[in-house]
């Protein structure tokens, strides 16, 4: 298992950053598709990015199926209580024998919202899951790290 750690600060407050993330509007921006559905108090957001195979390794590329997208699965919660929140996430790719386990932290900070993400991959492949993981990390940081940039924008 790898585990990979970003941060991101947001002049948004955090109840208004919370709804954006909820809505589908945000992803769509992105270039993904997404699907909300309320799962009273929270909100269960699936988001699908397509994985273009030239920014994946050739290992993976040869292994993926020609409309490869990364499916990721947010839980936002709808009843905040104080500073801050907690976003759980996790994400899959058809192809590819790697699991992504996520537990995004949000907090208060003056105005704004300080975004922390802490990732744990996991590759259920024996003997090559760490290869595997290894390939992918950089990846997922390069992608993660791009798309916390533009939610800035909004």
């Amino acid at each position: 298992m790898r585990t990979l750690t970003l941060n991101h600060d947001y002049s948004e407050a955090l109840l208004d950053f919370l709804l954006q993330l909820a809505d589908v509007s945000t992803w769509q921006s992105l270039g993904s598709e997404a699907h909300a559905e309320r799962i009273d108090p929270d909100t269960e957001v699936t988001v699908k990015t397509p994985m273009p195979k030239s920014e994946m390794p050739s290992t993976l590329a040869s292994r993926l199926p020609a409309d490869a997208e990364l499916v990721e699965v947010y839980m936002i919660p709808g009843d905040v209580i104080g500073d801050n929140a907690e976003i759980r996430m996790t994400a899959h790719a058809a192809g590819v024998p790697v699991e992504i386990d996520a537990l995004i932290a949000l907090v208060r900070n003056g105005s704004g919202t300080s975004l922390s993400v802490r990732a744990e991959i996991s590759s259920s492949i024996p003997l090559f899951g760490s290869m595997i993981e290894q390939a992918v990390v950089p990846i997922l940081e390069k992608r993660l790290a791009d798309r916390l940039a533009k939610l800035e924008h909004f």
